[in-house]
Order: structure tokens, then sequence, then C-alpha cells
């Protein structure tokens, strides 16, 4: 397939209590504040490449914990920075129905935020499994330990690949190589 060539740069929501979900955010994500359109607007990023990576806009009109969205992700840089996040996320703020589950490709965190939207950190593994894919992991476990619990998990799945053998095929189907 060729076309434009994109990667999703920023998402943006609607708030209820915006001082409550900028604590969130900047607390459990590590998020910066990088600009205010008054009282309705916040721009929020965690990438100096980037104005905003997170919109968020006040005045919104649902009930807390209505679905408008399925949920954003953020990509983490290792498994420490997950557990950071879980922690954070289970003792300093009010998110709700953690788990932790892998999808094969990731290892991730999910929870819910102050108003009930669904939140995401993620460390990928190196390997593809045909999606969709989810299975409880434990984050307590040492980095060792997921690794073989993850691959003995996929070793199971005939789909299972290198991940980088996966990226080069979607490379060659976009066109990209």
């Amino acid at each position: 397939m060729t076309g434009p060539r994109v990667s999703l740069s920023h998402a943006g929501f609607h708030v209820n209590d915006m001082d409550k979900m900028i604590d969130f955010y900047t607390n459990v994500f590590g998020l910066t504040v990088t600009d205010r359109g008054g009282d309705r607007l916040v721009f929020l990023c965690g990438d100096p490449k980037d104005h905003h990576q997170l919109i968020m806009i006040g005045g919104r009109d649902t009930e807390p914990g209505s679905k408008h969205y399925a949920h954003m992700a953020f990509r983490a840089d290792s498994m420490d920075t997950l557990r950071e996040i879980h922690a954070k996320a289970s003792n300093e703020t009010d998110a709700t129905d953690i788990r932790t589950m892998t999808h094969g490709n990731a290892w991730s965190v999910y929870f819910q935020d102050p108003e009930g939207n669904t939140a995401e950190a993620f460390f990928d593994t190196p390997w593809y499994v045909q999606q969709p894919f989810l299975e409880p992991y434990d984050l307590n476990q040492s980095d060792e330990d997921i690794f073989k619990y993850t691959e003995e998990l996929l070793s199971k799945h005939d789909t299972t690949r290198p991940v980088e053998e996966w990226r080069q095929e979607l490379s060659e189907k976009l066109g990209a190589n």
C-alpha cells in the first residue's frame, strides 16, 4: 500500500474537571503543560520534539465514565517505567480498574483515569503475534521472568515471530523500503 506516511502525533478529549485531569496526567505520566487556552484548553507533552501529545478541552457534557473513545496509550522506555506508572496510578491518584496485560507484542498497564477514560502505558516486546492477543501478567516479577512467561505463552501461537521480521514485511507492504 502506498500513500501518505503518517504517525499519530497527539490525542485530544473533553474533560469535566480540568484541574483534576491535569494533576492526573502530569503525576502519572510525567507530562508537562506546554500551553493553555484560557480555562478550557490545555496542551501537555512529554517529548521536547512536540508542542503537545495530549490536548484536554474543558466542558465535557457527559457523565464521568461515559465512553467517547476507546483508550489512549503511552509508550514506556522500560519495564521499570511501567512499574513506576503502575505504582503512581495505584498509590497517588484516583485511578481505577488497574490491570496488567500482555498483547504479546507489548506489556501493558491499563487503568481508568479520574473521569473514567481508559489510559494505557506499554513497553514493546521483541515479538509479533496476530492480534487480538490478551493475557494477564505479573508486573511484580523480574523482567527476565516476565520475558520467559510471555515467550512461553507465545510459543503456543503459530503467528509468533520476531517483531523486526514483521516490521520489515509491513515496511514492504507500505512501500517504505
